[in-house]
């Protein structure tokens, strides 16, 4: 299962974990774990402001925390938009994916 939790901050997320395997199928047909990683490296790509971020990754993990007090408004968008994209997967493979806050 992917486990992803996450911090806000004045509605901002400021913190976001995932970790784990999907094994929904076997690797290298796993659609459930390539639509989470798509989302969050593309979400990565999008940042603006990466230089404000401690960003650590490995295989089946990657962790992103906010180092500075202000988040810009444009990353506020993305982080957004990654919880938004990660819910909807959630939704359809409930037993795959469980995204809490913190």
């Amino acid at each position: 299962m992917i486990k992803v939790t996450y911090k806000e901050n004045n509605d901002r997320i400021i913190y976001l974990k995932s970790e784990g395997h999907a094994n929904y199928d076997e690797k290298g047909k796993d659609i459930v774990c390539s639509a989470v990683s798509a989302i969050l490296i593309g979400g990565l790509n999008a940042l603006k402001n990466i230089d404000d971020y401690q960003i650590s990754k490995n295989k089946g993990y990657l962790e992103i925390a906010l180092n500075k007090s202000e988040q810009s408004y444009d990353d506020y968008l993305v982080f957004k938009t990654i919880l938004i994209q990660l819910r909807t997967i959630e939704d359809s493979y409930k037993d795959y994916v469980k995204i809490t806050k913190k």
